[in-house]
């Protein structure tokens, strides 16, 4: 928390753009105080934003700027987590005394993992099942009071810390059990449904509207990702331009398999971090403006379209990022696992963006959802819009030409293949879906049975959806700087054709003979990029404090820190329990009683 305190009096003292690079560079430093700071910047304070009136929200803006309130996001449950629906805390309405009553009614129902909750919060948003009379009426928010000033729980008020994780150490994950609490009417945030004092309630025009706080999150995550691979991919390649071995004694940057591990994860961070930054900002200025406006029937439209595409990408881009830390740790060999060369830290740290705020899985489904009912719709003859525009083509994109060898350089037949191969897969979940509907499957079996291939359909409309952001955000670059990116940017698509090569000749995209060439392109692409891979990982701008590894050292002395580094640790030479327990083991033992171990010894 003295991190916190420190944060908060440097902040008002910081330009937008110094804030964002102060977030940016913490995020590596210590993802925990990251973490703390935005439950209570971004997830407590947006959603009162997002899910409640402007007047609700002025109430609350300066307390959450000052920090004179600490908030928390309680929306998980022991028993509940991506099954939205499924939670059990109720916020039920008293006339009487025109409150609602905030319970916790089952242990499934406790609010779970809940950041800030254990320690810190004093306050909280709700996630609650809305009770009136005898009318259960779905889920809306709610800010219930935690702690009072001196640390003490408000009446009816438990928490607790869920106890020790895998990683992000700093932040205190915690439960919270409501007994019986209550807080006035105006607690309830009231900007897409309403509760009159007479207890009428206007209720929301969709459901999705609840959730609109997690799309924020969701494309953060892609930041997320970038951010922490930019941080092992920095210590990686530095290591790898000085490490040498061999016959030759060679750098083994320039071994062939080291160029094909490392150089893919460089082009996708690049990838990841440009769509990343270009969907956040499209979706604030989307929900800024329908704050503004108050504008709902073209909100729900957006809103479909920004969760289908937010929980696709977070699922693929998050698992990609799990198997890259993984490839990044054994291209280092017996270092990375050093605690002092912060590849360990990181992958523990991590593993929380293929869970938080929504499991990949689950996520893949709701993209998966949403590409099925546009194809369906497309299918019947309706024009299609927004990020599945491509949909209403579906018919002849199927019935164009296959990709024959040539022309493999430019964009566009890139693009293009992704696009067929989308189609191609989500046409087919439609038609298996269809069948087995009519052969009397129930609508929960029919998409169980099709739940692989329905996630795996997802996966070319995400790498077609990066591939045409990162494209066409070349336009507005440098133009010293566009050769490498693009060059960037074919790589990331070799790199997807390559992976999803058995979907290509499945659906006969391409012949067989075709495989070898794009192998040999992805290669070659690698090698080339390996010459300018020292730069491109300087180019994330990456301060030795903050990578905290040193083997990734900037300056290359890579050696001489890490032995001093392992040299400052306490007890690094010596043994203090020797005397204690080492000398009486060594007299003692059996192998020992001769006069001969002396000499040994």
């Amino acid at each position: 928390m003295a991190k916190i305190r420190r944060a908060v009096s440097i902040y008002p003292t910081l330009s937008p753009k110094m804030k964002i690079g102060f977030d940016r560079i913490m995020e590596i430093y210590d993802s925990a105080f990251v973490m703390r700071l935005y439950v209570h910047k971004v997830l407590f304070k947006e959603t009162i934003w997002a899910q409640g009136t402007k007047e609700q929200f002025n109430k609350y803006q300066d307390a959450i700027d000052k920090t004179e309130i600490i908030g928390c996001f309680a929306m998980t449950e022991l028993g509940h987590s991506s099954f939205l629906r499924g939670i059990e805390t109720t916020a039920t309405y008293d006339r009487q005394t025109r409150e609602f009553v905030i319970h916790t009614t089952t242990l499934t129902g406790t609010k779970w993992w809940i950041g800030f909750a254990g320690q810190t919060a004093t306050h909280t948003t709700a996630l609650c099942q809305l009770i009136i009379g005898d009318k259960l009426l779905g889920l809306h928010w709610f800010i219930v009071p935690l702690r009072n000033r001196d640390g003490s729980f408000k009446p009816g008020v438990t928490c607790g810390s869920v106890g020790a994780k895998a990683g992000r150490h700093g932040l205190d994950n915690g439960w919270i059990q409501f007994s019986n609490v209550r807080v006035p009417r105006e607690n309830m945030l009231m900007r897409w449904s309403q509760v009159s004092i007479d207890g009428e309630y206007t209720a929301l025009p969709n459901q999705s509207l609840s959730y609109s706080t997690l799309l924020g999150e969701r494309i953060l995550a892609l930041g997320g990702v970038s951010l922490q691979l930019s941080s092992a991919i920095t210590t990686s390649v530095r290591y790898a331009a000085v490490r040498r071995q061999g016959r030759n004694n060679q750098q083994i940057l320039d071994y062939q398999t080291h160029q094909t591990s490392l150089m893919p994860i460089i082009a996708s961070i690049f990838a990841i971090q440009i769509t990343g930054r270009k969907l956040m900002s499209d979706w604030t200025q989307v929900l800024s403006s329908t704050i503004e406006s108050s504008e709902k029937e073209s909100f729900l439209t957006e809103i479909s379209e920004y969760h289908s595409i937010s929980a696709g990408l977070k699922a693929w881009c998050g698992w990609f990022g799990a198997e890259s830390l993984e490839i990044i740790r054994r291209s280092m060999g017996g270092h990375a696992y050093s605690q002092y060369n912060a590849i360990h830290g990181i992958i523990s740290d991590y593993g929380v963006l293929t869970t938080g705020g929504g499991d990949n899985i689950v996520l893949a489904q709701q993209c998966a959802a949403h590409l099925v009912k546009s194809m369906r719709s497309a299918m019947e003859g309706k024009r299609v819009t927004g990020f599945v525009d491509y949909f209403s083509d579906f018919e002849s994109i199927l019935a164009g030409s296959r990709w024959d060898g040539s022309e493999a350089s430019r964009p566009e037949v890139i693009i293009g293949a992704f696009r067929w191969l989308s189609v191609s897969m989500v046409s087919r979940c439609v038609e298996r879906l269809s069948r087995d509907l009519s052969s009397g499957y129930s609508f929960e079996d029919a998409w169980n049975t099709n739940q692989t291939e329905l996630v795996e359909s997802t996966r070319p409309h995400c790498c077609y959806f990066v591939l045409k952001t990162f494209l066409d955000s070349l336009k507005g670059s440098d133009p010293s700087l566009v050769p490498i990116l693009r060059k960037l940017w074919f790589l990331y698509a070799l790199t997807n054709v390559k992976q999803l090569i058995d979907r290509f000749l499945e659906f006969e995209y391409f012949r067989s003979e075709c495989v070898p060439m794009v192998r040999k392109l992805f290669v070659d692409l690698c090698a080339t990029i390996r010459t300018d891979a020292v730069p491109l990982v300087d180019a994330f701008n990456l301060p030795d404090w903050v990578i905290k590894a040193p083997l990734g050292r900037f300056d290359g002395d890579i050696y001489t820190k890490y032995f001093e580094t392992v040299n400052r640790a306490p007890h690094a030479i010596g043994t203090p329990y020797w005397d204690k327990e080492i000398a009486p083991l060594l007299k003692s033992c059996l192998l020992y009683t001769s006069d001969a171990a002396d000499d040994l010894l």
